[in-house]
């Protein structure tokens, strides 16, 4: 359900405000890629003068003559350092490049053959329909009678299973590189401690508000950490899980960003969006069906996604897959009950994979950020950034609960992950401004905090 700060606004409104802010948008990272451009530029070295390397003494000739189209092209052949004569070819010879192309043709041979070798022994070895024999002739070498009572009598033979542990190496470098990025960080971190009793005193001092959050900042390890491993209803915060599974697709080729989408009219639901007003059978690209999702907090455009995708089964064993304990999707939307849930470390371990390439890849990470940067609802976590600060985040509300969910970068350069969401008797309004008072306390104690150098040494290993 889309809240907004003074009034509500129509469909239209919407539409145009979304359209307004994605253009002012795609503005700003144009001239921040300029600037960046710009500055590498500048930030290279001048280029040094080699005599030996720029002296060339050509024929003199008219400009309309053939050899003078000829020495044009020659000047633009840089030549080899041991020619010192001045009449020396400028072209290299074709015998020397010729066998470089032949020695590179039968080094990426080998190296394909060796690739194919390699894939074929790993089929031949999943296919192979006698592992037990193997399994007893290892078994013979560490123990002679248990060889021989197997080789009497088959049917004492025990199956393979699956539930012993595999022998793992024990390094601590091992099971530094195995846990969780989040799990590391919380555990390597330092909680923030006096913030968390300020903010303790504000929820305790709002009767019947009950919030759950959880801050992290990465680069220097400091986080925030409020019953944010408690599931929690979810209201519209569902919808950045379905972004990433949406994106993961795109980047396995199942969907194409312009494949066009039908609106059913099962899918058609009330509450947040413009799509429901469209006639059924209207088609949408995939890319805009998202961005619906999204920029306005379209349930239809949600709807369509979740069918697009196989089904909240398959998005919840996705969701599990990714490590995720308390995202679950029960029902469509909108889910004014509240049964869909998530969890603010869920949603924080979430978000922190856009700044990384353990799900997606750099293009769709873009695109991700770049969807979320174009959400309408800005009257949460938003409302306690400086105006030099930018997030990328959704928000979501019902009844019950009211939440945001977003990935901010401050002006030096750092950034953190910010999941919150307050429990609350039927719409009360505290809890949105609960949410705000929270969002500046902790904007500016990560904003005033130096890099760790620990942390950053940490990071550079992931």
């Amino acid at each position: 359900m889309l809240q907004h700060a003074k009034r509500p606004l129509t469909s239209r409104q919407q539409r145009q405000l979304w359209q307004q802010r994605r253009r002012a948008h795609q503005a700003r990272r144009a001239m921040r890629k300029q600037q960046l451009l710009r500055q590498r530029v500048q930030a290279q070295p001048p280029r040094r003068a080699h005599p030996a390397r720029d002296r060339q003494v050509l024929p003199t000739t008219t400009p309309g003559s053939r050899s003078h189209s000829l020495n044009q092209r020659q000047r633009s052949v840089r030549p080899s350092p041991s020619v010192s004569s001045r009449s020396a070819p400028l072209r290299r010879p074709r015998r020397s490049s010729r066998r470089l192309s032949w020695f590179s043709y039968l080094a990426r041979l080998g190296i394909v053959g060796s690739g194919v070798a390699a894939i074929a022994g790993t089929i031949l070895t999943l296919l192979d329909p006698a592992p037990s024999s193997r399994q007893a002739a290892s078994s013979s070498l560490i123990s002679p009678a248990a060889s021989v009572s197997e080789t009497t009598s088959k049917q004492q033979v025990v199956p393979k299973t699956f539930d012993a542990q595999p022998e793992t190496p024990t390094s601590l470098f091992y099971r530094w590189s195995q846990e969780p990025r989040l799990t590391r960080l919380i555990r390597e971190g330092q909680e923030l401690t006096q913030i968390k009793q300020q903010i303790q005193q504000w929820s305790a001092a709002q009767t019947g508000l009950t919030p759950v959050m959880f801050f992290l900042n990465p680069e220097t390890g400091d986080y925030l950490n409020i019953q944010g491993e408690h599931s929690v209803s979810a209201a519209s915060t569902i919808k950045i899980p379905v972004l990433f599974a949406f994106l993961e697709d795109v980047d396995a080729g199942k969907i194409d960003l312009e494949e066009p989408l039908v609106m059913r009219k099962d899918l058609v639901a009330t509450e947040a969006g413009s799509m429901q007003y469209q006639p059924v059978g209207t088609q949408f690209s995939a890319l805009e069906t998202a961005e619906y999702m999204i920029a306005i907090s379209d349930n239809t455009a949600t709807n369509m996604l979740i069918d697009r995708l196989g089904g909240m089964d398959k998005l919840n064993q996705r969701f599990r897959s990714w490590g995720l304990k308390h995202t679950v999707l029960r029902n469509p939307l909108p889910d004014l009950e509240g049964t869909n849930t998530i969890s603010p470390q869920d949603m924080a371990a979430l978000m922190l994979k856009l700044t990384d390439d353990t799900l997606l890849s750099a293009a769709s990470r873009e695109q991700a950020v770049a969807i979320l940067q174009q959400t309408v609802t800005d009257t949460l976590l938003p409302q306690g950034l400086d105006n030099d600060a930018t997030i990328a985040h959704k928000t979501g509300d019902i009844g019950s609960v009211v939440g945001d969910i977003g990935l901010i970068e401050m002006p030096n350069g750092q950034h953190y992950v910010a999941a919150i969401l307050v429990q609350r008797p039927h719409n009360d309004p505290r809890a949105q401004e609960l949410i705000r008072k929270i969002s500046k306390l902790t904007y500016r104690t990560f904003r005033q905090a130096p890099p760790a150098s620990s942390a950053a040494s940490r990071e550079s290993g992931d």
